[in-house]
Parts: C-alpha cells; sequence; structure tokens
C-alpha cells in the first residue's frame, strides 16, 4: 500500500496502482470519500465523523502526526480542533484478502469547553449508501450494491454499544438518550468499514462483519502492538496497533500539546 499527499490537503491511499480511497483531512468537515473496491468498483460513499453533540461547527487541522504505509497497511493520523472538542484521529486501511479490505477509524476527544457536554447525535456517517435499511441495536449492519457490499462495525468498547442504527450505516448511540462528557474528561470511538465486491449472500456480509470485529480486537498484519489509550470507558483489553501512539499523546496531554517524545 502507499499513503501519498495530493491536492487541496489530502491524502490518496493506493494498493498497486489502483486508487481506494482519499482522505480530505484539511477540510472543514474531513472525509474519506473516493471509495474503491480492490476490483475498482467505485462507491458513491463519503465517510465522516463530527462530534455528537448540538452545534459542533467545523474542524481546524492543526497538524498531521502519521502518514505511514507497509506492504499491507496504511495509516494517517492529525489532530484537529472543534469549536468544543480537541481530536486525535487515527485512520489505517489494511488488506484482508485477495479482494476485501478494510478501514479502522478510532480517535479520541476531549471535552475543551469548560462545562458539560451532553452527547446527543450521531457521530460516524456513511453517507450515499440508500440500500441499508433501519435497524433496533446491533453491533454491524450493512449494504449492497451489485459491485460491492459494505460493512460497518462498532467496537464493544464504545459508548452505548451495540448502537441503533436508524439510517443507512450511521451509527447513532445516543438516540435513545445523551451522555454528559464532563469538561476535560476524554472518550474514545472506534469502527471498522469493510469493503468488498458486490454479494448478497447474507452469511458472506456476517463473513465480513467478523472481519471487522477482528481487526477492532487484534493486531492488524505486520504491525507491532502499540500502547493503551486510558480513555473515559473502561476497555476490556489492549489497543494492537501502533497507530494508537497518536491516540496516547491525546490521553497524556489534555492541553493540546503533545509529549516532547513519543512513548517507548
Amino acid at each position: 500500500m502507499r499513503a501519498g499527499l495530493t491536492a487541496g490537503h489530502s491524502i490518496t491511499i493506493t494498493v498497486g496502482d489502483l486508487p481506494i480511497c482519499t482522505y480530505a483531512y484539511g477540510a472543514a468537515l474531513p472525509r474519506l470519500a473516493r471509495l474503491r473496491t480492490l476490483t475498482g468498483a467505485p462507491l458513491a460513499s463519503t465517510l465522516t465523523w463530527t462530534p455528537p453533540h448540538a452545534d459542533p461547527g467545523r474542524a481546524d487541522h492543526l497538524t498531521l502526526t502519521d502518514l505511514s504505509a507497509t506492504a499491507s497497511t496504511a495509516t494517517v493520523a492529525h489532530h484537529l480542533r472543534w469549536s468544543a472538542v480537541d481530536e486525535w484521529r487515527s485512520l489505517t486501511a489494511a488488506l484482508a484478502g485477495t479482494d476485501t479490505w478494510l478501514l479502522l477509524f478510532e480517535n479520541t476527544v476531549t471535552n475543551v469547553s469548560g462545562r458539560p457536554l451532553p452527547l446527543t447525535g450521531p457521530s460516524l456517517s456513511l453517507t450515499g449508501t440508500t440500500t441499508a435499511s433501519s435497524a433496533a441495536r446491533t453491533d454491524w449492519r450493512a449494504a449492497y450494491d451489485p459491485e460491492f457490499t459494505l460493512v460497518v462495525v462498532d467496537d464493544t468498547a464504545n459508548l452505548r454499544h451495540p448502537p441503533r442504527w436508524p439510517s443507512g450505516l450511521s451509527p447513532a448511540p445516543f438516540s435513545t438518550g445523551a451522555v454528559t462528557l464532563e469538561a476535560d474528561r476524554t472518550v474514545a470511538f472506534r469502527y471498522a468499514v469493510v469493503v468488498a465486491p458486490g454479494d448478497h449472500d447474507p452469511g458472506r456480509a456476517s463473513a465480513l462483519a467478523a472481519l471487522g470485529r477482528d481487526a477492532l480486537a487484534g493486531p492488524l498484519p505486520t504491525v507491532t502492538r502499540g500502547h493503551v489509550c486510558r480513555s473515559e470507558h473502561p476497555r476490556r483489553g489492549p489497543i494492537h496497533r501502533t497507530r494508537t501512539r497518536v491516540l496516547l499523546r491525546q490521553c497524556e496531554n489534555h492541553d493540546g500539546t503533545p509529549p516532547t517524545a513519543w512513548p517507548g
């Protein structure tokens, strides 16, 4: 895989000569777009994440903290600031077979508003996908197209897991009631998005969801164990990816300044 800077404060991830996604990290609403399957089929889907509270405002990109790739993974991480929260975000694309790839999204969000912040809205949003019907509480949802299958998996450590899915592939964990994030407190969100060729077999979707669960729970290929982020909510075990060092920065410094060196 390769991850390279492209025009407009964006990064494009490629597999061989095939671009599979572009992340606009400098946009007012950072977004992942131009998704493709490994067979080259385009997806009319855009992935965004916004703080799940009223009037989140626009994002101000502060700095890239990681841009790296191996033969099977590519990672982009950056620090950004919203009107009421400070965020450290990491996205890792990884090959998951000959025809499938997945994206791991994780971030930490610190309330810097100086007041309690009710979390009420959706966070992750995957627009342009209309074939996924609404659903009650479940840990994953799939959307189908003749050219692709798209699966979103919610991490077991996310707040209000499993979430409701009122529309498409956008989980809404706070649709049944707000959670208050106190001032200077930090919470984490993690998701897996699996992209595969078109297949309407429910068994295939379940297998793809299992890939997402495994990626959230354990190590990615060729990536060594990372560090644990001591976030707002308890975790069942450590995060096993070196990209989590960017998240450890957030946990160690709530004033927006990174440590002088990466932790061991």
